[in-house]
């Protein structure tokens, strides 16, 4: 059998007792610089813990006291073989302490007596996994309390004294000298009264009656300094201690006990082997609080050296030195304590020179409160009277475990007795005094499970950032082959769950619709700045941010998040929701976005999406008859298209077409040629976007004047394109625009296309705005020339009120699309399989697409030409009337005065308050101009506040007209003249103080 760590008896012990417990208790004196009068470190295992299980609620379901392990209760067991594998510190241990020793043999405790110092160490070990956040993670603990002076600090005492004596520096007749905070004083006094020497510890004000008694009690002298004293004051108890010693050389022997190396030494010749023993080397985390350092640096050095993995924690009180040199990198020399903190035996002001920082891998912070409110906890629910470094340990303990691995086991300990804090800790007078009167209401039994729910058990925890980054790697491989495991990665329960969220959601966004078209919601909930949208979201329950590491979240706060969400947002189906080029949203063209979403198919291949692939052929055939032969029964016309995300990339898909009919070559080596293309100054900024987007250069995208309604001029454009031949640049194509945005305006089709056939350059319509005009018999006049371009695009999630988006590309070049951008990607396009010509994705810059068709399919279906003709002359109509309105008011009081007649679904005016009638654009003055240009900012922010309709406005300088009111009509089949006109009074109401 191994050799094991024991006891050895001093040489000036009486005889007898030295026979005793050599002979009597069955041991071999050991010699060698170990000499201390401990019990020994091999100790008996306790059974390793399951790694399932479930916490006990309170300490009433817990089916019987806390567990523990001690030697008189299961027979010795060896090490196993897997405690050598890396055990360099273990033998060095064994080869230290063991020097010159026989092994002993038989019971650790024989029934025979024994001496007092044989009474220290081999502390039973407790488990309290019962105040775990995890109940596949253990909470063991050391019980230190059991050990003759009732604390941990009696396996140092013992040490520093016997080596004090080996080394001749402790010799008869002098005096010993401690500083303390009170167990160090009562281990010292009785390890002098064993010995016979005479003692004076030094403690503070702070340490309590009952553990200054217990120093006194041994004979010794008992020396109470100020507390909360600067370390460098000389009234400070280290400092005392400090000064005694040098006024009585040779005489005192100071221990120094916070800066002793022979500190740490016995807890790594004891605690750390019965650690590892006792947990049969299942320790994953040891945690221990810090005053002196030598508890957590012995025993994490004996720990590491049999198993590196192991990590240790320190507790921390808040006001401790510790925290601030561990964790925010503060010099040794320049830390300060913060407020005085009334947790004994923990904490400290200085950084004492036991402590080795390099051994301690975290640390977690707690308060006094949450300290002794474990203490009365576990007093309450187990029965045990613990002191405040031990309730703080526990706590710290708790904290843990909630952040590390399922299966870890925690041991931490018990430092000392709770007799020791009757007067404090245990007295609701007194924790009332300390502001600590939530402590006293740990009385009752709480399980961890609530505890945790409620906060209780948060604590300020960190690691090593080099060891959070390896805990962060190795917990993402246990989740990952944990993600494979089973036949499901959720359960059953969690699913359903989800898909009863669904059920429940669809009502009420069902409900929020008729509500918003219902006109009777604010269009705008309240008008919040991004820091206030956080703090509304929070308070709700459903911050906006998203936290790393953040747990998911159940279905109930997940419903609060939903309504935050609706409550939060600006209703775009308000019938006065008038801002944008896109206001509401067809239902059934909703249902089509429901469905799209649910079959969550990808238009790229006719194999994975067979029916909404011809969907949107179908969608692109009947807008290239809607385009090029309106009316026609017959096949459509030859073309090519695609549903695309927006105007922006429909016009941008055009520009892709031109430059690959003037310059293929471009596709594989780029560019050679020195492009140029045209627009008007009145159309979508994505036409400059675009030239930059595809390497033109927004310079080569050149504006043409317009007139007056903003309409590009054909002659203007002629001008432009025979300037730019003679810069020697390559005109190659027109983008012209079918409704511009701010104004409505309509292009000269006619003209710009003639421009274009006599210059070969290719031409566009942007119609994502008034293209819609095609769809009414009414209204197409206003496209007049249109069919001449060689594209075309519209926008149907705007005028027709479709959910966004919705857009759609189509040119008369059949083939071009996948002639310009097919890249032909082979786990895709295969030749080969079935139905490879059907595939639409090689036409596209994408690889994704959603199946956006079967949003206008569906609902074109149930609409049919007249509902969307109808829904676009209502349009144009409602703007022409407000056009009215505006003229009426104008000549009658001068409120509402026009800046641009109604084109497609558009019309511009100013509000006049009161103090700057009458106001004429045309003779106004500069400081008119200036004026009216501030007023529609205003007004519009007091319309937002009240939650009144939302109406855009902006400025066009070319034209010499300030800030108006630009009223677009998109989608407007809940919206009526009398809304508008009530509208409008509204307006008048709340500007004529303006």
């Amino acid at each position: 059998m191994m050799q094991t760590l024991a006891s050895r008896v001093a040489p000036h012990h009486p005889a007898a007792v030295r026979a005793q417990a050599g002979a009597s208790s069955g041991r071999a004196c050991i010699g060698g610089r170990g000499g201390i009068i401990l019990r020994t470190a091999v100790l008996s295992c306790v059974r390793r813990v399951s790694s399932r299980g479930v916490a006990p609620a309170a300490a009433a379901a817990r089916p019987g006291p806390p567990r523990a392990v001690s030697p008189s209760s299961v027979a010795e067991q060896p090490l196993s073989d897997t405690v050598y594998e890396n055990t360099g510190q273990l033998q060095l241990l064994h080869e230290t302490y063991t020097e010159g020793a026989e092994a002993w043999t038989g019971n650790e405790i024989s029934d025979s007596p024994i001496s007092t110092e044989q009474l220290i160490g081999s502390t039973p070990l407790l488990d309290l996994s019962a105040y775990s956040l995890n109940p596949t993670v253990k909470i063991m603990a050391k019980c230190e309390y059991l050990n003759p002076s009732g604390s941990i600090k009696d396996r140092i005492a013992q040490h520093i004294v016997t080596q004090a004596i080996a080394s001749g520096n402790l010799r008869p007749g002098m005096t010993v000298v401690a500083a303390t905070s009170g167990n160090t004083g009562a281990a010292i006094a009785m390890a002098c009264a064993l010995r016979g020497y005479d003692y004076i510890v030094i403690t503070n004000e702070k340490t309590s009656k009952e553990k200054v008694d217990a120093m006194r009690a041994y004979g010794g002298e008992v020396v109470v300094s100020p507390s909360g004293v600067a370390p460098d004051h000389p009234d400070h108890y280290q400092n005392i201690e400090n000064r005694l010693c040098a006024e009585n050389p040779g005489t005192y022997y100071g221990v120094d006990q916070y800066n002793n190396p022979f500190n740490a030494d016995a807890y790594f010749a004891t605690l750390g082997p019965e650690i590892w023993r006792q947990s049969r080397g299942g320790v994953t985390h040891f945690v221990a609080g810090g005053s002196t350092g030598g508890t957590v640096t012995g025993t994490a050095r004996f720990l590491k050296g049999v198993n590196p993995d192991i990590k240790a924690v320190m507790s921390d009180p808040v006001g401790s030195v510790f925290w601030d040199y561990f964790v925010n990198g503060v010099p040794e020399d320049e830390v300060v304590a913060g407020k005085g903190w009334e947790t004994e035996g923990v904490g400290k002001d200085s950084i004492p020179g036991c402590l080795d920082i390099n051994l301690v891998d975290g640390m977690v912070r707690g308060t006094d409160e949450e300290a002794f409110g474990m203490c009365r906890e576990v007093a309450s629910n187990d029965g045990l009277l613990i002191g405040g470094s031990s309730g703080l340990n526990l706590h710290a303990s708790r904290v843990l475990s909630g952040e590390v691995a399922d299966g870890s086991v925690i041991v931490t300990v018990l430092c000392d007795n709770g007799v020791k804090y009757l007067s404090k800790i245990y007295n609701n007078e007194w924790l009332e005094s300390k502001g600590m009167s939530g402590a006293a209401e740990m009385n009752g039994a709480a399980d961890a499970a609530a505890l945790s729910a409620a906060g209780q058990a948060a604590g300020e925890i960190y690691w090593r950032p080099q060891l959070a980054e390896c805990a962060k790697v190795a917990a993402a491989k246990v989740a990952a082959a944990s993600a494979v495991e089973g036949d499901n990665l959720w359960s059953e329960a969690s699913t359903e769950s989800e898909l009863q969220f669904l059920s429940k959601l669809a009502p009420k966004l069902v409900d929020y619709h008729r509500e918003s078209i219902g006109g009777e919601a604010r269009v705008h909930s309240r008008l919040q700045s991004p820091e206030e949208l956080a703090k509304t979201f929070a308070a709700a329950g459903a911050p906006l941010g998203l936290a790393e590491g953040a747990e998911g979240v159940d279905m109930t706060t997940l419903t609060a998040a939903v309504q935050a969400v609706m409550d939060n947002s600006v209703r775009s189906s308000h019938p006065l929701f008038l801002n944008q080029l896109y206001s509401g949203v067809d239902p059934i063209a909703l249902a089509g976005e429901w469905l799209a979403s649910a079959l969550n198919a990808n238009v790229h291949t006719f194999e994975v999406a067979p029916v909404l692939t011809e969907i949107e052929k179908a969608v692109l055939a009947k807008t290239a008859r809607m385009w090029l032969t309106p009316g026609s029964q017959g096949p459509a016309p030859a073309h090519d298209g695609l549903i695309v995300p927006g105007g922006s990339l429909a016009n941008m898909y055009s520009l892709l077409l031109a430059r690959d009919r003037i310059e293929p070559e471009a596709r594989q080596a780029g560019s050679k040629m020195n492009l140029v293309a045209f627009c008007s100054e009145q159309s979508h900024y994505s036409y400059r976007k675009s030239a930059m987007t595809l390497g033109l250069g927004m310079d080569n995208m050149v504006t043409v004047a317009c007139d007056e309604s903003g309409a590009m001029l054909a002659e203007e454009l002629e001008k432009a394109v025979i300037l730019a031949k003679a810069r020697g640049q390559v005109p190659f194509y027109v983008g012209t625009t079918a409704g511009s945005t701010v104004l409505g305006a309509f292009d000269d089709f006619d003209g710009c296309a003639g421009v274009c056939s006599a210059h070969d350059m290719w031409m566009h319509v942007d119609g994502a705005w008034g293209g819609a005009a095609a769809l009414s018999p009414a209204r197409r006049h206003h496209l007049k020339g249109f069919e001449k371009a060689d594209s075309f695009c519209w926008n149907p999630h705007k005028m027709l009120g479709l959910p966004l988006q919705c857009s759609i590309f189509v040119t008369k070049q059949p083939g071009a699309l996948a002639k310009a951008n097919a890249a032909q990607a082979d786990y895709l396009f295969q030749p080969d399989k079935n139905n490879a010509g059907a595939d639409l994705g090689d036409r596209s810059i994408q690889c994704g697409r959603k199946a956006d068709s079967l949003k206008i399919w569906l609902a074109w279906k149930h609409r049919g030409d007249t509902g969307w003709s109808d829904l676009v002359d209502r349009s144009f109509g409602l703007a022409e009337a407000v056009e009215g309105f505006v003229r009426a008011k104008a000549a009658e009081d001068g409120s509402f005065v026009l800046a641009a007649p109604a084109q497609c679904a558009n019309v511009g005016f100013w509000y006049v308050p009161p103090r700057l009638r009458p106001f004429n654009p045309a003779t106004a003055t500069a400081q008119q101009l200036t004026e009216i240009g501030f007023v529609a900012p205003k007004l519009k922010d007091r319309m937002q506040r009240t939650g009144d309709a939302m109406i855009g406005f902006q400025p066009i300088d070319s034209m010499n007209l300030p800030n108006f009111f630009r009223l677009v009509l998109p989608n407007p089949r809940h919206l009526s003249q009398d809304m508008l006109r009530d509208m409008m009074a509204r307006m008048d109401d709340l500007g004529k103080d303006l």
